[in-house]
């Protein structure tokens, strides 16, 4: 996995216009299905903020629309990089953001939104886990991490 550096991978927002917008339109557009992919044109526009959005929701990244270390890093590796290990008793964004996504996947219907990974959100990552044939420990690992990232982008391409 390549590591994004400030000098190679720089942060992008809103109003850039360099080389490296297009690079980033690039790696954008390879998670999207063809009707759905970003003009290549250098400048971060409304649109390309929206692909940066939609990409660090597929990645469970914050939804800031800045292309920042963890946005690029995710897009090189095409699958969530430097997630904690989550279980009972964590709390905190990563947690919200896992909540979201399972609740949008059919798996958390009775939970809140909380950022409180409590007996619901454990119970909701073993469904969630048993129906991806992986070992139903209600931990969230690197594999549950990557599998959750496959529920989002399914979530966001249909």
């Amino acid at each position: 996995m390549q590591v994004a550096t400030p000098a190679i991978d720089p942060i992008l927002r809103l109003g850039a216009n360099s080389p490296k917008v297009k690079q980033l339109q690039e790696l954008l557009n390879g998670r999207f299905p063809s009707g759905d992919r970003l003009t290549v044109d250098s400048f971060f526009g409304i649109k390309t903020q929206g692909a940066v959005k939609i990409v660090q929701y597929q990645f469970l990244l914050k939804q800031d629309g800045i292309a920042g270390p963890l946005t690029w890093q995710s897009l090189r590796a095409n699958a969530p990089v430097n997630k904690p290990i989550l279980h009972r008793s964590s709390h905190g964004q990563q947690v919200a953001i896992v909540q979201e996504v399972l609740f949008r996947g059919g798996f958390y219907q009775d939970g809140v939104i909380d950022g409180m990974f409590g007996e619901k959100t454990e119970a909701a990552v073993q469904a969630f886990q048993e129906s991806q044939q992986l070992i139903p420990n209600g931990m969230i690992g690197d594999k549950t991490w990557k599998a959750l990232s496959i529920l989002a982008t399914f979530l966001t391409n249909n």
